[in-house]
């Protein structure tokens, strides 16, 4: 199957999904939930609660596209997609409100992200004979076990963390005075973020289309040449900026448990095992890693 046939299923699991979780949103109960997130005070439990076991049935439903696909990296555009869903049911949900620039402000900035990092997988993604290579090693490892690998960490692991990320968005988008130097921080922060993972994702890209490859290069050149994840900086940045943009709403300090997640993921576990796997494939990868700090820049040059 080609890619453009690949897309195009990837467009139609993700509007059913949309409208399963719409279903879900208004017709599945959250009585059990309120309770434990009356600690949220400020905003609708039960409107979180609603957007939570949306979320939940949407990573089901695509999860069983995985399974019949064969194919983990289904989900893959669920982290990029999810966030711009929910920014547009909280405007939709606002919409007896007056939605002011600070709303529309987040909204763009959760737009962009959600947009440019979709369509960047997008590009790089060949289609059905395609799979990320961790969940391809996985497959390999996990035996058996793969499909509870699949469902919890492949799929709600990933859902959980990002929807944790959100959470700030749920004040944002609530009527109440607004803390203009949280929202500026959050803002620049987040823009930031969002332009240091265009500028390297466009690099690296660039480099897989080099005219004479060799399975041993390394892109150590432009952003690459001073941190060896800068894509990974600039989403652990949004993540920040979209955390701030809750604060200046008043959110409590709590919600930036899902900005914290996300360091974590990167930090303990997607770096890691990139870099075990970069090491095992490319000889020079070691003398990078010596040369280039991974999430930091030097601002002075090592002395030998």
């Amino acid at each position: 199957m080609s890619q453009r046939h690949a897309l195009i299923d990837i467009v139609w699991m993700y509007l059913l999904a949309a409208i399963i979780g719409v279903l879900a949103y208004v017709y599945v109960p959250v009585l059990v939930l309120i309770g434990s997130l009356e600690i949220w005070a400020g905003v609708p439990t039960e409107r979180m609660g609603r957007f939570l076991i949306a979320d939940l049935a949407m990573t089901f439903f695509i999860y069983g596209c995985s399974v019949a696909k064969k194919n983990g990296s289904a989900y893959d555009a669920y982290w990029s997609v999810i966030p711009f869903y929910l920014v547009l049911a909280l405007i939709w949900n606002s919409a007896s409100q007056t939605v002011g620039w600070a709303q529309w402000a987040t909204a763009i900035l959760v737009s962009a992200w959600s947009w440019r990092l979709t369509l960047n997988w997008a590009r790089g993604w060949t289609g059905w004979d395609h799979e990320d290579w961790r969940y391809v090693d996985f497959r390999k490892s996990h035996g058996r076990a793969f499909e509870l690998t699949n469902l919890f960490g492949i799929h709600l692991f990933p859902t959980v963390i990002v929807f944790a990320g959100c959470l700030g968005l749920f004040w944002v988008f609530e009527p109440r005075e607004r803390d203009a130097i949280w929202y500026a921080l959050g803002l620049v922060v987040g823009f930031i973020g969002v332009a240091l993972e265009f500028l390297a994702d466009n690099e690296l890209a660039r480099f897989r289309q080099r005219p004479t490859p060799s399975s041993e290069d390394i892109l150590d050149t432009g952003i690459w040449g001073r941190l060896r994840y800068p894509n990974y900086l600039g989403e652990m940045m949004f993540w920040f900026g979209v955390t701030f943009c809750g604060f200046g709403a008043g959110a409590p300090v709590g919600t930036i448990i899902g900005a914290l997640a996300m360091v974590a993921l990167f930090v303990f576990a997607t770096i890691p095992m990139k870099e075990k796997r970069m090491a095992s494939r490319k000889p020079g990868f070691q003398d990078y890693c010596d040369r280039v700090p991974a999430l930091w820049p030097r601002f002075r040059e090592r002395r030998s």
